[in-house]
């Protein structure tokens, strides 16, 4: 599953999705992670969660984000939920690209049982139609 939270910056999206980490991370048998762009908010989780900061590993594009994804998915088989927040490239994608990766993310989410939780710098009236029924 995908789920995408949407707003403006400075809209209140990171809090939202530190809260929601932080209450998977007390109900989860197994891991929770929570991926970020910088550490700004490392203090603001709990410790079971899994914190990872993509900033030192140059991501350039939703390719390779994906691949990173199936990275974390790969070294945890217990992986439950990853939250992915400010993440520019998510974000700033073309409609195309970020159609092909949401598709990509959510059958490895089947897959592989885990719940993708999403960020993105988006108004909710503002985005393709494809990506409504992931919000």
């Amino acid at each position: 599953m995908v789920k995408f939270i949407l707003g403006a910056k400075g809209s209140g999206k990171t809090k939202r999705m530190i809260d929601m980490a932080n209450e998977a991370g007390k109900k989860s048998d197994g891991n929770v992670v929570y991926i970020d762009r910088d550490k700004n908010h490392i203090h603001d989780l709990d410790r079971k969660l899994r914190f990872i900061e993509t900033g030192d590993f140059q991501i350039d594009s939703l390719k390779s984000f994906y691949g990173f994804l199936c990275g974390i998915i790969s070294q945890n088989y217990d992986t439950e939920k990853v939250f992915i927040d400010g993440q520019k490239i998510i974000s700033n994608a073309k409609d195309e690209y970020l159609e092909e990766f949401v598709l990509h993310l959510n059958n490895l989410g089947e897959k592989f049982g885990v719940n993708f939780i999403v960020s993105s710098s988006r108004k909710e009236e503002e985005v393709p139609a494809f990506l409504k029924q992931y919000i």
